[in-house]
């Protein structure tokens, strides 16, 4: 595991970190499932899964309170105010049962809102940022 390799992930399938670290990565709807195979299968832990609204374009947010600029497409991301989904894997380490169990929590996923519920299956707008376990003082390029 060396942060080389992570950036290189991120880079190939379009997914960008919040903040200076790797947490908050947000990856389109588009390239998640082989982003997190990817990280998986390169010995990168999963810690938890944070929601995103993506609005194209200057689209304004419906459900987010904000958030950055995408740099690989034409829009922005506005966090969804929930709380994280967690993830305590089992102690085997199997990385095809890890992977699928990170894709069945996203792709699971339903907010309840106070008038309203989403899920991920019919809300093209709603995004998946993976929160990673690496050494606290990695830095992303994106950073300042």
């Amino acid at each position: 595991m060396d942060k080389t390799t992570l950036d290189n992930i991120l880079e190939k399938h379009k997914a960008q970190p919040v903040g200076h670290g790797y947490i908050d990565v947000i990856v389109s709807r588009s390239n998640y499932t082989e982003f997190i195979s990817d990280l998986v299968t390169n010995g990168y832990k999963i810690d938890s899964v944070s929601w995103w609204e993506w609005c194209e374009d200057n689209k304004e947010n419906e459900y987010g309170l904000g958030g950055p600029e995408s740099v690989f497409y034409k829009g922005w991301f506005s966090e969804i105010p929930i709380d994280v989904d967690d993830f305590s894997f089992s102690s085997d380490g199997n990385k095809e049962n890890i992977i699928k169990e990170v894709l069945n929590k996203i792709e699971t996923k339903t907010i309840s809102f106070s008038d309203e519920t989403v899920t991920f299956k019919e809300s093209s707008w709603l995004t998946p940022a993976i929160w990673l376990d690496v050494p606290d003082d990695w830095r992303n390029k994106y950073s300042a």
